[in-house]
């Protein structure tokens, strides 16, 4: 991530791309999932991850809190369709860079409402670097991956 105390030669860009994820659980349960961020977001193991909590209203906040008081605003809910559909807006770990991003889980059910396919899609625009894109998409690559475990445990 860049030095937020220097300053940066970037150009105003942006990306989009979808990600989708086959997950062998309902949708009642997939949603139940991803609304609980703290049991599925983060890189470190789960006993070391900041805690990540998700007021589930539109203007609610995606927030994490580490251990030692660091906190972070990721994102604010700005659409809730429930079982189908969540959108969040925001600066996502790059508050230091005049950047949004809209996210936008969707949920379709498949096989009768026995499966759901998890249709990701990230759109970001603002000043950014060259290699955003591709640490966004290999993180929610890692991220959608461990939301699809919580959803398939028994």
């Amino acid at each position: 991530m860049a030095n937020p105390l220097k300053l940066l030669k970037l150009k105003a860009t942006g990306f989009q791309f979808i990600q989708e994820t086959p997950i062998d659980a309902p949708p009642k349960k997939v949603w139940a999932s991803l609304l609980n961020f703290d049991k599925w977001f983060g890189f470190e193991p789960p006993a070391q991850r900041p805690k990540s909590t998700l007021e589930v209203w539109p203007g609610g906040r995606w927030f994490t809190e580490a251990k030692d008081g660091t906190a972070n605003l990721n994102m604010i809910v700005t659409r809730i369709e429930p079982q189908k559909l969540l959108r969040l807006a925001g600066p996502m770990g790059m508050s230091h860079l005049p950047v949004n991003n809209a996210f936008i889980f969707e949920l379709q059910p498949k096989s009768g409402g026995k499966k759901t396919l998890l249709r990701f899609c990230q759109r970001t625009y603002g000043f950014l670097t060259p290699d955003i894109k591709k640490m966004f998409a290999g993180g929610w690559k890692q991220q959608l991956s461990q939301l699809k475990d919580l959803a398939e445990s028994k």
